[in-house]
């Protein structure tokens, strides 16, 4: 998920062995830097203002009891056919990348809309793939495109931690299977650290459905905790 940030203070330079500019051009890094810190910017008044609006919304449906029929929304969803399911997908994707409802908040709610068992399926979907794309992108766009998600000074903390271990597919696999971890991040990293992709694919396919399945299940009990409390 994207890392929100305020804007950045002044960063240390880079190492030249670092995930980021590996060349050692501080031209690039500048540039790269200041376009990062920019997009991150963005990211995060975008963030702020739509949980603002998210979190005024759900108030105002549960004091209005809207979502006090679930059956109801969940057979609303069933007469969209295929549309539904692959609609919540796209968004949720768009949103892990354009933070514009709140962190892993639709996990809970595909839940609500699908059911348990259909939302698990659909928010793994969103789960694995979103891991791919990450990957694939740091892959193909090298180091500059991790800093539109996170500092280098987060970048360069997590590079650090890591390079204490002499396994690093492991350590990867099991922060990937935590249910809050910087997922996006880590892949791109896996990705700029040529991680090979036999390697990525299974421990992608096994850590983050149950990763998934613990992250949307724990918002769900705060969401059924707020209906109580406004006894919807």
């Amino acid at each position: 998920m994207m890392e929100s940030n305020t804007p950045d203070q002044k960063s240390t330079p880079v190492k030249s062995d670092s995930l980021l500019n590996p060349e050692g051009n501080r031209t690039a890094f500048s540039a790269a830097e200041k376009k990062g810190a920019k997009m991150r910017k963005r990211s995060s008044v975008l963030s702020i203002v739509c949980a603002v609006i998210f979190f005024v919304v759900l108030f105002w449906l549960l004091k209005s009891g809207q979502l006090s029929n679930t059956k109801s929304i969940q057979k609303t969803i069933e007469n969209a056919g295929v549309f539904g399911p692959l609609i919540y997908i796209l968004i949720y994707m768009f949103t892990s990348y354009v933070p514009i409802i709140p962190m892993g908040s639709l996990g809970s709610i595909g839940i609500v809309l699908f059911g348990t068992w259909p939302a698990f399926i659909y928010n793994s979907i969103v789960s694995i793939l979103n891991c791919f794309l990450a990957y694939l992108l740091a892959r193909h766009y090298g180091w500059k495109i991790i800093l539109w998600f996170a500092s280098p000074q987060t970048v360069e903390k997590y590079e650090g931690w890591l390079a204490k271990f002499k396994h690093f597919e492991l350590v990867f696999a099991i922060l990937m299977f935590m249910p809050v971890s910087p997922d996006l991040v880590l892949c791109m990293m896996a990705g700029l650290m040529k991680m090979k992709l036999s390697h990525f694919i299974p421990i992608i396919l096994f850590s983050r459905p149950f990763s998934s399945w613990c992250y949307s299940t724990g918002l769900l009990k705060v969401f059924q905790g707020l209906r109580n409390f406004f006894h919807v």
